[in-house]
């Protein structure tokens, strides 16, 4: 297990801090218009939160956000169907709403605390630094080498998907190599919107077609490290960390990549 607190802490309560935030706006509305504006912008907010949890399923093959967004879209249905059942008899549709919703929530509770539906940087960037004891001289803004490796594009193709599914990494995908891109949680949203059409001022680890790995660490994410930690040994470890990688999916032993990963012990929320 991997020596733990070389990342500055971090908690991200943004999973927790938005639901509250839409309460508070459609108490707002329903202040200042009616209960039934309140519900309906609620409804409009789920289902746009739903398109984004799809469209995040569509990016990363990641199941999980299939969930999240079926309970989105039976949160926003509810909601819009409110106004009208007000003050009424009980409904039969409302009372199966209300316990699919809980359903699905439970699920989703599984699915956060067990990381499934997690991105996997600051656990990626810690079990960098795991290795690393020796303090340098600073942050340099050139890529590195970081060895070479025998794996062919197939390979490497293979575990891009493999990495993307399990929010390990966002894969870039060009003519002559794959990049691997973590990315921390709460910085997803670039990656999942489309607006992140590069890498260049993100932490990365890239495989050419000749077998040749290069590494950069973000000057962002070299600020995270509670100490100056030898650059040079951070790109190395990386690098050796993503080939250990391939290498486990190649065996068979992908499992290990998650469990490894898992008993770093990063909160959920970070």
């Amino acid at each position: 297990m991997y020596r733990i607190q070389k990342l500055k802490p971090d908690r991200n309560f943004n999973v927790l801090l938005l639901p509250f935030a839409v309460l508070a706006v459609g108490a707002l509305f329903g202040f200042l218009f009616s209960l039934g504006a309140a519900f309906y912008f609620i409804s409009v907010f789920f289902c746009a939160y739903a398109l984004y949890s799809f469209l995040t399923f569509i990016r990363t093959k990641n199941p999980g956000f299939i969930v999240v967004t079926l309970y989105q879209v039976s949160v926003s249905v509810m909601a819009f169907l409110m106004p009208e059942r007000i003050g009424g008899p009980r409904d039969p549709e409302i009372i199966f709403l209300f316990f699919l919703i809980l359903f699905f929530w439970a699920w989703i509770m599984i699915l956060f605390f067990t990381k499934k539906i997690k991105w996997r940087g600051r656990e990626v960037l810690e079990m960098t630094a795991g290795p690393v004891e020796e303090t340098g001289s600073g942050y340099t803004t050139r890529p590195l080498p970081a060895g070479k490796t025998e794996f062919t594009p197939r390979q490497i193709g293979q575990f891009a998907q493999f990495a993307k599914r399990h929010l390990i990494a966002v894969p870039y995908t060009g003519k002559d190599k794959i990049v691997f891109v973590p990315v921390i949680t709460g910085r997803e949203f670039a990656f999942i919107m489309g607006l992140k059409n590069d890498y260049v001022d993100e932490t990365w680890v890239a495989f050419d077609l000749n077998g040749d790995v290069s590494v950069n660490i973000s000057h962002r994410d070299y600020l995270n490290y509670n100490e100056e930690l030898s650059f040079d040994q951070l790109c190395e470890s990386l690098g050796n960390l993503f080939i250990e990688f391939i290498e486990m999916f190649q065996s068979g032993k992908s499992v290990r990549i998650i469990d490894r990963m898992n008993n770093v012990g990063i909160s959920p929320f970070s």
